[in-house]
């Protein structure tokens, strides 16, 4: 008994000096040590936006708190973490908490002026819940169930399967529902990719058409396989009246080759674009996959094609038509990092949003994607000279929710 007290002891000394050396890095006011300064522009561009290091999590309002604590994340109460979920669903759960509330962690959700659309697909995989807030008449929420064909094995079946509603759109007064299905081959081969486009009227909730935008095709080559990457709207809630798919073969060396022949090699690349109106589907022509061959990352956005690798020293941010592969504008470059590999870029509304370390210090940069020029730079400052210093410390760049 005399030892479990002594460790019991222990232990809450220890966590006292933790918390304590904790504590010390902040003011007397419990703020930490650190503030993020407008040097150029208007601060209001980052609305919404913090970053977040040293324990310090910063905004250029002027506002700043130690991580953890509730003072800027006070609406996200309800979240274990507040920055749990990418771009826009922080606002959603803010702005709609009845309609989101046990839905946070729904598949996908579409955002316009006069609805909101969430969509999950349920255990058995079989149908999808679809749930809409509507904005414009103020009436309430209504849902219903859309039945998918998933074409997959038995629910007895030892094979694996997967059903997931990955992107929201809606044309008109049609609601898509884009599902991607993963399911293991029947023969042991590769796993076989879907992607189907579920178009359901929005008064009704009826099932209108199930489009089969991709599937792959088994190789009778065991060693070889093919990946499917989505490419949809950055911006997760935003509308978008195209997405794409970043589909690659490749064939790895079986088991009795050289360990120097193991490495796999790239059969095929290609990238398919698929039109929510229309459903017409396109592969990207050779101009923008020669770009995109450069080592860049494709992103869409505003209904264009982005290209860029944000692990280069200095950037070049290219834009795209989505059908030709054609520059739409000449490439952004953007400055050189103090830190390969510590930077993240974010497209947001014409703009261009970069996170990076210029001169030691950690900056954000604001470009105007029309103008190109630069609405905004902010970096971070230590306002104790007993504190860490800033000096190649890398903050994250998140999204908040205004």
């Amino acid at each position: 008994m005399r030892r479990r007290y002594g460790y019991s002891i222990g232990l809450a000394v220890l966590s006292a000096a933790v918390l304590a050396a904790y504590a010390g890095a902040a003011g007397a006011d419990g703020t930490p040590p650190y503030k993020l300064v407008t040097l150029e522009g208007n601060a209001e561009v980052m609305k919404g936006f913090v970053l977040e290091g040293l324990g310090s999590r910063l905004s250029a309002d002027g506002r700043r708190e130690r991580t953890g604590s509730r003072f800027l994340s006070a609406p996200f109460e309800d979240l274990i973490k507040p920055d749990r979920y990418s771009s826009e669903r922080n606002q959603l759960i803010v702005a709609h908490r009845s309609f989101m509330r046990g839905h946070r962690q729904d598949d996908s959700f579409y955002r316009d002026g006069n609805s909101v659309i969430g969509a999950d697909m349920d255990d058995s995989l079989s149908s999808v819940k679809v749930r809409i807030l509507d904005l414009a008449a103020g009436s309430g929420s209504k849902e219903f169930t859309v039945p998918v064909q998933t074409g997959a094995a038995k629910a007895d079946s030892p094979l694996y399967r997967d059903e997931t509603v990955v992107d929201i759109q809606q044309i008109e007064n049609r609601i898509h529902l884009l599902v991607r299905g993963q399911r293991d081959s029947p023969d042991n081969g590769p796993a076989i990719w879907t992607f189907t486009d579920y178009i359901v009227d929005k008064e009704s909730g009826k099932l209108l058409q199930a489009e089969e935008m991709y599937r792959t095709v088994p190789d009778p080559d065991p060693y070889t396989e093919t990946t499917v990457e989505l490419i949809a709207e950055v911006r997760e809630l935003e509308p978008s009246p195209s997405v794409m798919l970043n589909v690659k073969t490749v064939k790895r060396k079986g088991p009795d080759a050289d360990v120097s022949e193991q490495d796999p090699v790239l059969k095929g690349w290609r990238i398919i674009g698929y039109d929510y109106a229309s459903g017409d589907t396109w592969d990207l022509p050779e101009a923008g996959m020669d770009r995109i061959k450069q080592g860049l990352a494709p992103r869409l956005h505003d209904g264009k094609l982005y290209a860029f690798n944000e692990r280069n020293a200095e950037p070049l941010i290219h834009v795209l038509d989505t059908r030709t592969g054609e520059p739409l504008a000449e490439p952004l470059q953007l400055l050189r990092s103090g830190s390969s590999g510590l930077r993240s870029i974010r497209l947001e509304k014409g703009l261009v949003y970069d996170n990076l370390i210029l001169d030691r210090i950690p900056t954000v940069m604001v470009y105007e994607e029309k103008t190109r020029k630069v609405i905004y730079r902010g970096a971070v400052e230590r306002t104790d000279s007993e504190a860490q210093s800033v000096d190649y410390q890398y903050f994250q760049f998140n999204y908040y929710g205004e």
